[in-house]
């Protein structure tokens, strides 16, 4: 090995070259590309997700459930044209994200409610009952 040989030299390099870039580690995503931020709580008899969406069209936002996985989806696209006699503008923008979560219990999909307000999208999933098998006892 080379004296003085620095491995991470050349990233560090390359982090100062792009020191325009955002976030903690240089490379922080647009927020179309996002995940929304998503919290899971056990409240009991229900599962309730809340998941941050700002600015989200409630039209847009698809959700589904089966027993074990939420999944959430929503797609927005938008073009934008001008036309003048001396010039012409078109911009074109999508985004949108799809999230995948496997639920620490089952729920019955026939019992979820979904709520979007404020920029929080609040679902909330009924827990399904385990029946646990009973046993005979023999009497002594």
């Amino acid at each position: 090995m080379q004296e003085g040989y620095e491995p991470f030299e050349g990233i560090r390099r390359f982090r100062r070259m792009i020191g325009g870039c955002q976030g903690m580690n240089g490379f922080e995503m647009p927020s179309e590309v996002r995940e929304p931020l998503t919290d899971i709580m056990d409240e009991g008899g229900e599962l309730v997700a809340l998941m941050e969406i700002p600015g989200a069209n409630k039209d847009k936002i698809e959700v589904s459930v089966t027993p074990t996985v939420l999944k959430v989806k929503s797609e927005e696209k938008e073009d934008k044209e001008e036309r003048e006699d001396d010039y012409y503008y078109r911009e074109r923008r999508q985004s949108g994200f799809y999230r995948t979560i496997s639920l620490p219990t089952e729920v019955i999909p026939e019992h979820v409610k979904a709520n979007y307000k404020n920029g929080v999208l609040e679902i909330r999933m009924k827990k399904k009952v385990k029946e646990i098998p009973g046993k005979d006892i023999k009497v002594e």
